[in-house]
């Protein structure tokens, strides 16, 4: 059976992504998780890692560092980065370090696991490869020549042009928030290389996708809460998340309080 290892220094999000994830590939992947690099690398002393799912901030060792030591152990081992940093140097050194899904906070269960899915699969259709530098494939290139790309897209896509296709990312996001809004998603409906969208979403908008999308959950969420009467399980789906304990943590976090205790205090007034 494979392993998924996560990595995140925030105790509550690795747990619950940890519990989330090994529901949904019970029988299928070894899921555990660690609340540091250094907590990892221990863990893969004692079982081999096939699919490192890991925050990239974190102190002492990074995600991406973390990647490039565990590689060198286990050279297939395939790279999800989880994390809300979408600034473009960040995206760059992941692509340049043959990652296989770059997701950022907030995007949803469904993306997670959707993006956990393809690296088990990509994992197994390597299963009859020899290990070796090239076992660990990315998922958006092949190292420098993403980072051409990128450029080479800059120097196209600048202007009103790029402008013009950010204002029409942010219509699609507004009526697909249940959706996959990965930002490999996002790059293929905009027609940008995943690196210089998150660029140029935040030069154009003063702010990250991920925070693009979290506003944007959040306005509608409360709005739903107010004026619906759908049940917080319903929003949550809305939302795109898979369970509606997930939500009522992520919602908690933003607002300081419950789903059910905004609905009731709303009501109030």
């Amino acid at each position: 059976m494979r392993t998924l290892l996560i990595v995140d220094d925030e105790m509550l999000i690795a747990d619950s992504l940890r519990d989330m994830l090994a529901r949904a590939f019970e029988g299928r992947m070894n899921v555990i998780c660690r609340y540091s690099a250094a907590g990892a690398l221990q863990a893969a002393e004692d079982v081999p890692v096939d699919v490192l799912l890991t925050d990239i901030n974190m102190p002492n060792m990074s995600g991406l560092e973390l990647h490039r030591a565990l590689q060198a152990k286990f050279p297939a081992c395939l790279a999800v980065y989880l994390t809300g940093y979408s600034d473009f140097e960040y995206a760059r050194t992941a692509l340049e370090q043959h990652a296989f899904a770059y997701i950022l906070k907030g995007e949803g269960d469904d993306v997670v696991i959707a993006a956990v899915e393809r690296a088990l699969e990509a994992a197994e259709a390597e299963r009859s490869v020899p290990a070796g530098p090239a076992g660990a494939k990315g998922g958006s290139g092949t190292g420098n020549p993403a980072e051409e790309k990128a450029g080479e897209e800059a120097d196209r896509m600048g202007g009103e042009e790029g402008r013009s296709r950010i204002r029409s990312l942010e219509e699609y996001i507004l009526t697909h928030l249940n959706e996959d809004l990965s930002l490999n998603r996002l790059a293929e409906f905009s027609h940008f290389h995943p690196a210089y969208l998150s660029r140029m979403f935040k030069e154009t908008t003063g702010m990250t996708v991920g925070d693009f999308i979290n506003r944007t959950r959040q306005e509608k969420a409360e709005s739903l809460l107010t004026k619906s009467r759908l049940t917080v399980l319903e929003i949550s789906r809305e939302m795109g998340f898979a369970t509606d304990n997930y939500f009522c943590r992520w919602f908690r976090k933003r607002t300081g309080m419950s789903p059910h205790t905004f609905r009731e205090r709303n009501r109030e007034r």
